[in-house]
């Protein structure tokens, strides 16, 4: 199953300093529930996981990033990720592109503009829950990365604390459906 997701938020810092974020996956991974890097192949790949809670067990997910085009003048990244459920029951694609733009008053907006292909399991959800999970999720990922904004520059990677705990698909999945049956969407 394809589906393409754009989504936009605005902070109140400079573009260059949610540059300095956008542009490390190794602080993008503190701000995504559940995942962080595990490895950094080279300067453009890194190895990662993301666990997902569904009911009392935990499911993981292996995979990888790679850095596709980074433009710093233009404060636009593109990145390719792929991973795979460890016991072998779906997979992921994902190719990603955000760009940032400065705003009047000194904030940047943030948009990202993603192409996900889904297989297995996942799949199996359906077009416009896996729509309303991702829209919960993003809300997520923009809260816990406005909140490493706040943090010093040379924090360390893990202090926004997403990494550390699982998301929990059961919730993530209850309050999509809410939405679904609600007509969120």
């Amino acid at each position: 199953m394809a589906l393409k997701i754009e989504k936009t938020f605005q902070v109140k810092e400079p573009v260059d300093k949610v540059w300095s974020i956008l542009s490390d996956p190794r602080k993008v991974a503190t701000c995504v529930p559940g995942a962080q890097i595990n490895e950094q192949v080279d300067e453009k790949t890194y190895k990662g996981a993301i666990r997902v809670k569904v009911g009392p067990s935990v499911t993981d997910y292996k995979g990888e990033v790679q850095i596709v085009r980074m433009d710093p003048q233009n404060h636009e990244i593109e990145i390719l990720g792929k991973g795979q459920d460890v016991r072998g029951r779906g997979s992921a694609s994902m190719k990603m592109t955000g760009k940032l733009r400065s705003l009047d008053d000194g904030g940047t907006e943030v948009t990202s503009i993603s192409e996900l292909n889904v297989v297995g399991i996942l799949a199996q959800m359906g077009s416009r829950v896996i729509s309303e999970v991702s829209n919960i999720m993003f809300a997520e990922f923009a809260k816990n990365f406005q909140a490493r904004l706040a943090l010093p520059a040379d924090a360390p990677e893990t202090s926004a604390g997403a990494a550390t705990k699982p998301i929990s698909a059961t919730s993530v999945a209850w309050q999509a459906a809410k939405g679904v049956f609600r007509g969120d969407s």
